[in-house]
């Protein structure tokens, strides 16, 4: 049975609770969800890294690092990731664990209103964001946008989901263009938090050995006042690649990429979800799978080359750094690796491998908090939530035969090519 404990404290407000002791700290997770829209992205996600920086109670840098240094030296970050045709801007507080405080003060429950200050509080005067917050935060964000661009790594699988997804939500960029960043207003801002608080759906979530009742109740009167119509959440999933599609883009590079990716025909909750996830790790997730071992170390056709599944989409992807001149063949190369496994050519010690190294992956998560926080919120969307003992149960119950049935659904739907010129 899972550890985690929810129940709804408002129209679309979840709030989640693990219980564990091992720690002297505590996380508390806000994941705030909207479907992907090209319109918004851009103002959702500097919001929310708005909504960390101060708020009306503590409004600027040194206020705020001032609160959180007498919370035991407690962090506030914000993020803004994709989930299936979701955007989730994430903002999470963490802290010294109660039990450990000096005066035996409640770490928890000041950061959990500490949390509600930021999301339901922030610097607002006359109906508009400060001008000169939003402009700093705009820099940084065109610059995480710029360093994602300056890491071919990175764009190269970013632009491979553009393309593959096009007509899809999916192939949204999570934060926007820096065309649209730019051209965001401080009253773009104010109206992108009121969308927030009446229409995005919210899973808070508690992980440590605090009083998280009192949290719970802090974050349930926040909302009180609030009207809300919660969006409703969904994600597409496209189960048939109906044409090849090949993007080449030249660019001066010192190693190209070679990004493919696949429909899987299967995706969350599907039970087939798991023997795919299993197949996508033989193939290329792990020190011993195939592409690792016979198309980077015994074939040297590529510097690195991992593949991906996005359960939540059904897409698998490979991605491999290589030279121009073998383009071609590593392409080939790994198709190759594909039929094989299609045609059913895995031995046991490939499966046995893959399975110790995902296993021990799901293990590890529970070592830290923000391991277990992590866990349990990318499993928010899904049909039910596992432990990773349970996750693990799963992946050793899978068969051969459902491996080889995995991969004969796969699909070869685009591949992009960053090209050194």
């Amino acid at each position: 049975m899972s550890p985690m404990k929810s129940r709804e404290l408002a129209d679309g407000v979840v709030f989640n609770s693990i219980h564990d002791s091992r720690f002297k700290t505590m996380k508390l997770l806000a994941n705030i969800f909207f479907p992907l829209d090209e319109q918004t992205v851009a103002q959702n996600a500097l919001l929310c890294y708005m909504l960390v920086r101060c708020c009306e109670k503590y409004p600027n840098f040194t206020t705020m690092s001032r609160k959180l240094g007498s919370l035991y030296g407690a962090e506030l970050n914000g993020s803004v990731s994709k989930m299936g045709d979701m955007q989730c801007l994430n903002i999470e507080v963490s802290g010294l664990d109660d039990r450990y405080t000096i005066n035996g003060e409640s770490v928890s429950k000041q950061l959990g209103e500490l949390l509600c200050e930021v999301i339901f509080n922030p610097k607002i005067s006359d109906n508009l964001f400060d001008e000169e917050d939003m402009q700093q935060e705009k820099r940084q964000l065109l610059e995480m946008i710029d360093s994602e661009f300056n890491d071919k790594r990175v764009y190269a699988s970013q632009r491979l989901i553009e393309e593959m997804c096009a007509s899809e939500l999916y192939g949204v960029k999570r934060c926007g263009t820096k065309e649209q960043i730019e051209a965001l207003t401080t009253a773009d801002m104010y109206n992108a938090w009121l969308n927030m608080l009446k229409n995005a759906h919210f899973e808070f979530t508690f992980v440590g050995d605090g009083n998280y009742e009192d949290v719970a109740s802090i974050i349930q009167n926040s909302f009180k006042k609030i009207k809300r119509t919660p969006v409703e959440l969904s994600t597409d999933v496209i189960y048939t690649a109906f044409d090849e599609n090949e993007v080449v883009e030249e660019m001066d590079v010192a190693q190209s990429k070679l990004e493919i990716g696949f429909r899987t025909a299967c995706a969350e909750p599907e039970e087939e979800a798991t023997a795919t996830r299993l197949m996508c790790a033989i193939l290329g997730g792990t020190a011993t799978s195939k592409l690792f071992t016979n198309v980077r170390e015994k074939k040297s056709l590529c510097y690195y080359c991992v593949s991906r599944f996005y359960r939540l989409k059904g897409i698998m992807v490979v991605e491999s750094g290589v030279e121009t001149a073998n383009i071609k063949a590593a392409k080939d190369a790994i198709l190759a690796e594909v039929e094989d496994m299609k045609n059913g050519k895995i031995d046991d010690f490939e499966i046995e491998s893959a399975k110790l190294a995902i296993v021990n992956s799901f293990y590890e998560v529970v070592d830290t908090v923000s391991g277990i926080a992590n866990w349990y919120s990318t499993q928010l969307m899904d049909a039910s939530v596992d432990t990773p003992e349970q996750a693990a149960q799963k992946i050793n119950a899978v068969t051969k035969k459902q491996i080889i049935a995995a991969a004969k659904k796969l699909q070869l739907d685009t591949t992009y090519i960053l090209k050194s010129m």
